[in-house]
């Protein structure tokens, strides 16, 4: 397994059970907490309560009036599954399931109506599990949620957040919006600088392994693996000539709570060089990568859309052998909701930001690149295109 270079620069109602379920004391994990997401679907909101008659620090996530029963219980990281146990079982649990996330670290999901996984299964963050259920020793539909260490269970961390411990009710948005798929926005595949595009595939499973083949042509030659690890599960990978020699390089955004941006330079014949750290806060989670070239040097620079309440466009402008600051380009464009995308839209060599609003307007919005310091004149470009559920690019 080739390990990243830590260097910057370029080159390179009712809930709840009272669950006689035996408590467990807090213990250190062998590796670091996992990025973890809320375990039900991205946006939607969940009550959550803690009887102290339950395990130690579990939490269960309802809906009022059991609106909840049969919506998904979702992987709350990437892992393995480990445990698929089916009623009948005496754990009080009813229908649940295990994963394992890794340095030690697991999480559990209980009182499923139905399982939709099979042991040995390996998930992304956001894959489903299973559906909300009142299985087991639960007097209502809710999802059961804990996430252990070293077999013990930990305090509730999800979406970055510390959630409290109470029997009156609290209540969070989930952040799981799924494992990202690579973008490939303003960002080519000719990885031999041949003046072609080939083909790239991103295992992004525990192997983490980048395949590429060459096209000739008239066809695909074989796939081979160029790179042996770079951005494993939960992380958002993209394409662009960073470094501006004509063969495209990969770009890995880890998103989550470090937020840093990796690099692997292609060497043009039938590899990426190590992966380097290249930014060190850019995109966190919640965020939207892209990469294009916003100053039209032929260097790709990469763009974070902040979407939430401020809508900010930052963008970081590549020099060759590094990414600078990131820089405020807009004050406010692709809302939460909109997909954020870019692309050269007036031809003038520099790419440009759109959204597609993908609400009943479907409406999409332009701002052009000065190639210096902004994306200006944000207006509308069409007043009907990519409807709710459409991949609009």
């Amino acid at each position: 397994m080739r390990r990243r270079h830590l260097t910057l620069g370029l080159i390179g109602t009712v809930l709840a059970s009272s669950a006689l379920l035996v408590p467990a004391p807090t213990a250190s994990a062998a590796g670091p907490r996992p990025d973890f997401r809320a375990p039900w679907p991205c946006g939607e909101g969940r009550d959550y309560y803690h009887h102290s008659s339950e395990v130690h620090n579990a939490l269960d996530f309802n809906i009022a009036g059991s609106a909840d029963l049969g919506t998904p219980a979702l992987a709350s990281a990437s892992g393995t599954v480990i445990d698929v146990v089916p009623m009948p079982n005496s754990s009080g649990y009813g229908n649940y399931v295990r994963v394992d996330h890794g340095g030690g670290w697991t999480s559990l999901v209980a009182h499923l109506d139905r399982i939709s996984v099979a042991k040995g299964q390996y998930v992304r963050t956001g894959d489903e599990l299973g559906k909300v259920g009142n299985t087991g020793e639960s007097f209502g539909a809710h999802l059961h949620y804990e996430q252990e260490a070293d077999g013990q269970n930990q305090p509730i961390v999800i979406d970055g957040v510390a959630l409290r411990y109470s029997a009156t009710a609290a209540r969070h948005t989930s952040g799981n919006c799924g494992t990202p798929q690579p973008i490939m926005a303003g960002s080519p595949t000719d990885f031999t600088g041949d003046g072609v595009d080939d083909i790239v595939t991103f295992t992004q499973d525990p192997k983490a392994d980048v395949y590429v083949a060459a096209s000739t042509r008239e066809g695909f030659g074989g796939a081979k693996v160029w790179h042996d690890f770079f951005a494993p599960a939960g992380e958002f990978p993209a394409l662009g000539d960073v470094d501006g020699d004509g063969d495209d390089d990969l770009i890995t955004f880890t998103q989550g709570s470090t937020a840093d941006v990796y690099v692997a330079l292609s060497n043009g014949e039938n590899g990426f060089g190590v992966g380097e750290l290249v930014h060190e806060h850019f995109a966190p989670a919640g965020e939207q990568p892209r990469v294009g070239d916003f100053n039209g040097d032929k260097k790709d620079d990469i763009v974070a859309f902040t979407q939430g309440a401020n809508s900010d466009v930052f963008v970081a402008l590549s020099d060759g052998s590094g990414f600078g600051g990131g820089q405020v380009w807009n004050e406010f464009f692709s809302p939460s909701g909109e997909f954020p995308y870019v692309g050269d839209y007036d031809g003038d060599g520099k790419d440009d930001i759109v959204t597609f609003t993908h609400n009943a307007e479907a409406d999409v919005y332009v701002a052009t690149s000065n190639g210096t310091d902004g994306f200006i004149n944000g207006r509308k470009w069409h007043d009907f295109f990519g409807t709710p559920g459409e991949t609009s690019l």
